[in-house]
């Protein structure tokens, strides 16, 4: 695989007239060997949007927590510490390094990483420990900048423009953070630093595991030319398949290909962004979380069900489920609504207004059960159940002078959620949810329904 910089005759011997379309611009004689450097470019512009970006001086960091899962299931387990680990059902959704370098990869089907790694242990998976860890690097990562960004479990982008004064060992600080969250987590962390996130996730991903990169402002492009076009974050499989087979294998040689060819082969959206990142370049600010507009839980009752008493345990259950939520949010709601789907597929849905807004349980429980009673009216088996709330806002709390027993629930609450954050959530049920233990099967946080994000 050769990155040397292709001539004017090299371009013009990968894009053959009419391979890329028919503009003109994409005649061999009309290429040059090379457009003007974007990132070397006078004010710095987003080429698809013509806005000025973001400080060419920005700190960004890419941290990517190393063959998550399956790292996490050997922390959970010491036993499964050096040996090869696959976590998944019917694919492997993580492999652990040691399976790795036997040449397994994600998404691969079991029957073909078993082939290649038969002594792999093979590790179901469960959702709520992930998210425990992921929870866990987030928090340490926070202690170093407020500014973060979660883009997955596993993926996480971090703004430190303007912290100079505060860190101004930069180096030294982005060792620290990764050494902090192994001695805390016992999860490795690559780190990418760069001045936008596509360069940072870059310099993560090829140092992993446990690596580290920093890509110094001014030699985005000579770090990036090099390489495979495959390795471009967010530039897709296909894509990458098309460029190479039409001869373009590093991202160097991609810098090379005019703005009209990558338009005309991929569309003007693609084939902008294309350019602009085979470049370095990427205006994308790292965003902190938004505040939820609404809470849903939902769940379908296999074969449906006309069980009266067995319904109102749902419809109760996920009403738990959405109070507990806003108050770890520290949120409460204005509006809750309820929608039932019966087994003919016909669907009904009702909203009420909480006056004045709540997260209180008692509160949720009887909107959403006076809801359920107005709207189960046919003699059809219902197979699915949701209840939501939204209009959401700041959870306000004052001591109410003529109702003393909202003070009482207030404490109860937070009792009930401190004993279940404690023990897990089934160490407490109310009166009708009690009985779906009988249907259910459990996990420390809470019953497995058919919905996944259920059982989070």
């Amino acid at each position: 695989m050769s990155d040397r910089r292709p001539d004017a005759l090299a371009v013009a011997r990968v894009f053959r007239p009419g391979e890329f379309g028919s503009s003109p611009d994409l005649q061999a004689s009309s290429l040059s060997p090379e457009e003007p450097s974007a990132s070397k470019e006078a004010g710095y512009t987003n080429l698809s949007s013509g806005y000025p970006v973001r400080d060419r001086a920005a700190k960004i960091v890419h941290v990517d927590v190393d063959a998550f899962f399956a790292s996490v299931e050997q922390v959970l387990d010491p036993r499964l510490r050096g040996k090869p680990v696959l976590v998944g059902r019917g694919v492997v959704a993580s492999a652990s390094y040691e399976a790795k370098t036997r040449g397994v990869r994600t998404a691969m089907s079991f029957r073909e990483a078993r082939k290649l790694c038969p002594q792999a242990i093979v590790v179901p998976g469960q959702y709520e420990h992930y998210a425990d860890y992921a929870g866990r690097v987030g928090r340490l990562l926070e202690t170093f900048t407020p500014a973060i960004e979660v883009a997955a479990l596993d993926d996480f982008y971090l703004d430190f423009t303007g912290t100079d004064r505060l860190y101004p060992d930069f180096a030294s600080t982005l060792r620290r953070m990764q050494q902090r969250v192994w001695e805390k987590t016992g999860l490795g962390v690559s780190v990418g630093a760069a001045t936008s996130k596509l360069v940072a996730a870059v310099a993560s991903r090829l140092e992993r595991p446990r690596g580290f990169r920093i890509v110094p402002l001014g030699t985005e492009e000579e770090f990036l030319a090099p390489l495979p076009v495959a390795k471009l974050h967010g530039i897709g499989h296909a894509h990458a398949v098309t460029l190479t087979e039409r001869g373009i294998e590093t991202i160097g040689q991609l810098r090379h290909v005019p703005l009209a060819a990558l338009v005309a082969t991929f569309g003007e959206a693609v084939g902008r962004q294309l350019y602009e990142r085979a470049r370095g370049l990427d205006p994308r600010a790292v965003l902190t979380p938004l505040e939820p507009k609404s809470i849903s839980r939902e769940t379908t009752v296999e074969g449906g069900t006309i069980d009266l008493e067995f319904l109102a345990g749902l419809v109760e259950y996920l009403s738990e489920r959405i109070g507990a939520t806003l108050r770890a949010a520290r949120r409460q709601a204005r509006t809750l609504a309820l929608r039932l789907r019966y087994t003919d597929f016909y669907s009904v849905n009702r909203s009420a207004k909480l006056v004045p807004p709540t997260n209180d349980e008692k509160l949720l429980l009887a909107a959403a059960l006076e809801l359920f009673r107005a709207l189960f009216t046919r003699r059809v088996a219902l197979r699915f159940v949701g209840v939501s709330v939204a209009n959401l806002e700041p959870e306000r709390r004052q001591n109410e002078l003529f109702d003393p027993m909202a003070n009482r629930r207030w404490y109860l609450n937070r009792g009930v959620d401190a004993i279940r954050e404690r023990f897990g959530w089934n160490a407490l049920f109310y009166g009708k949810g009690l009985q779906l233990r009988e249907h259910y099967a459990t996990k420390p946080n809470g019953l497995v329904l058919s919905t996944p994000c259920l059982s989070r």
